[in-house]
């Protein structure tokens, strides 16, 4: 039976995970989608290189490559271009201290593979592993955030047998189910089964419905407002200063249009979960948006066990309540928000279009 524990914050989540990487033995396996140079990165980092594992391996997403502290390295500032260096310093180190080190998803010259991103948050050390959505950078590990520690061998083993699929360059679907946990890794082709499971699940519900995303889009706001509409209560919890304010604006016009309960918490959040009926949670590294359901590798947990559900609703759900602005506040313009329903749909287009990327992990250079 594997052991949930909730660990609400960068700062929980990394006292945690620091302990289990240094008492690894056999296998450290850590991914992200973002991995910087920066203090959080070469924290972690030198956790990595100090651990006594005998399988010490990282995968790390091209995004990381061209994008650091959330902007451009190409034509960025010169603390950009800086700490772009400092990442590829840190990750030739790792490989000094013989650790392996692959890059998901190289870009192609047009990058018109850009969305088919390896989205990814996963450390296993031995038989523990966590998941969720924090990454390793500094304004990462500034926002609000969670992970999931999971204590079991057939967990674990799950988890990293996806990892390997990954270093392969062949990622592919996969589940796990083990009494109220079920694991679910999404290959960015496939992804439109669990879209899919999820809707299911939606129309299931009786009573409430809570999501936090900060970049909740379509094809999951459409099940979302069909419960609504038969009068069952959905919650939207999402940051009003979001780092992407187009998404922030379809927001606060979706929850307009579908009259959603709207929470909008004053600093940038980056938990994304759903919670059914008080009974059901997700949780990962799916932010239940365009780009996860057309194109990027995700990772999935269903948590049906009612001690974390009932962690979860304490130390995340009602303390993002109590902090929520007013009622009303936010509020925006009809075509303000229809204009970025449009950009949005656009970019839909090019994940879709990504989504038949080839799908590959090379060394880093």
């Amino acid at each position: 039976m594997n052991e949930l524990e909730l660990l609400v914050g960068s700062e929980a989540f990394w006292g945690r995970a620091a302990a289990d990487c240094a008492a690894a033995r056999r296998r450290l396996l850590v991914q992200a989608m973002t991995f910087e140079g920066d203090a959080v990165g070469q924290r972690v980092a030198a956790a990595i290189a100090a651990a006594p594992a005998a399988d010490r391996r990282v995968l790390v997403d091209a995004y990381s490559k061209v994008v650091v502290s959330d902007r451009w390295v190409a034509g960025g500032a010169p603390e950009i271009r800086a700490e772009a260096r400092a990442t590829d310093a840190m990750f030739h180190g790792l490989m000094k201290d013989g650790v392996e080190v692959r890059v998901t998803n190289p870009f192609t010259p047009l990058m018109t593979n850009y969305p088919a991103r390896n989205h990814k948050k996963l450390i296993i050390a031995d038989d523990v592993a966590f998941i969720g959505g924090i990454n390793f950078s500094d304004h990462n590990f500034a926002w609000r955030d969670f992970m999931v520690r999971i204590q079991g061998a057939g967990a674990a083993d799950f988890l990293a047998a996806d990892f390997h699929a990954t270093w392969a360059g062949a990622p592919r679907p996969a589940s796990l189910r083990e009494g109220g946990l079920t694991l679910i890794s999404l290959d960015g082709r496939s992804n439109g089964t669990f879209f899919d499971e999820v809707a299911a699940m939606i129309a299931g519900a009786t009573r409430e419905i809570v999501v936090m995303s900060a970049y909740l889009t379509f094809p999951f706001d459409a099940p979302l407002a069909a419960a609504a509409r038969r009068g069952v209560a959905v919650r939207l919890i999402t940051p009003l200063a979001n780092n992407k304010p187009v998404v922030r604006d379809y927001l606060l016009g979706l929850a307009a249009r579908a009259r959603f309960e709207l929470c909008l918490l004053p600093e940038m959040s980056h938990f994304k979960g759903i919670l059914i009926d008080g009974e059901r949670l997700l949780v990962g590294s799916c932010n239940f948006d365009f780009v996860g359901h057309e194109a990027e590798e995700e990772l999935v947990a269903v948590i049906d066990d009612p001690t974390l559900i009932a962690d979860f609703i304490a130390r995340v759900i009602e303390p993002a309540m109590a902090e929520a602005l007013p009622a009303g506040s936010g509020k925006i313009s009809r075509p303000r928000g229809l204009i970025a329903h449009g950009a949005l749909k656009l970019a839909q287009l090019a994940a879709r279009a990504a989504k038949g990327s080839r799908r590959t992990a090379v060394a880093w250079r």
